[in-house]
């Protein structure tokens, strides 16, 4: 996450929507798990969204907010959304 970050800021020539996709994606995979331990960043009321259908969906979501921040368009990212659930 740390990398993705610094490469969009620095305007390597990576893009930008595959870093902030990724962002996005992992930091929904954490919240999905209910947080992490390691870090003392763990939620009560989120582990109630354990399983795998939820888990994917937070994914699904978090993926939409990289693309709706890398583009500055949040109906994109609804659309994308919306695109990788009916797929």
């Amino acid at each position: 996450i740390v990398a993705c970050i610094g490469a969009v800021s620095s305007s390597l020539y990576v893009g930008k929507a595959g870093p902030l996709v990724h962002t996005g994606a992992c930091i929904a995979s954490i919240l999905g798990q209910g947080g992490s331990k390691k870090y003392r960043l763990t939620c009560r009321w989120i582990r109630q969204f354990k399983n795998d259908r939820d888990r994917r969906d937070f994914i699904t979501c978090g993926s939409a907010a990289g693309i709706a921040a890398a583009f500055r368009a949040p109906v994109g990212g609804v659309l994308f959304a919306l695109e990788e659930i009916s797929s």
